[in-house]
């Protein structure tokens, strides 16, 4: 488990840092990224437009295109039970869905008093509910 958080840190680092290099060199300078990319994908620079805007974005990191990409580039998202990295299978979804004990039980870790526990951070209706912009079909969901 440990080994493959790391290698996915380390990806989205590497990827974060590629991706804010590119923008700086394409906007003007005195925009900033939110502002840039807001107008160049949504025509308006709002704060409602800049929220769908990192609501689009987050969920397009979670589960891959929803939209079609004009760019040609396909985002596989990190619940893809498909998922590659450097050419080794990877499916994230179990520490997502519940099936994995995979996260703390409270504020202090111990392994003894307070252990992981298996959570369902889906059961709002997993991707559905993300490819309508909504966080979950509920608000009592952990999604």
């Amino acid at each position: 488990m440990f080994h493959t958080h790391t290698k996915l840190r380390g990806f989205f680092n590497l990827l974060s840092l590629h991706v804010i290099t590119s923008v700086t060199a394409q906007r003007p300078a005195g925009t900033s990224i939110c502002d840039y990319y807001t107008t160049a994908l949504l025509t308006n620079d709002s704060a409602a437009n800049q929220y769908t805007l990192l609501t689009l974005l987050v969920n397009t990191a979670v589960i891959g295109n929803y939209t079609e990409p004009s760019n040609g580039v396909l985002v596989p998202g990190i619940l893809n039970p498909n998922g590659m990295y450097n050419g080794t299978a990877v499916n994230l979804v179990p520490y997502f869905n519940g099936c994995d004990i995979s996260t703390n039980n409270g504020t202090v870790f111990n392994l003894v008093t307070n252990p992981p526990i298996s959570q369902n951070f889906l059961d709002g209706g997993g991707a559905a509910p993300l490819m309508n912009n909504m966080p979950a079909n509920d608000t009592t969901s952990n999604q």
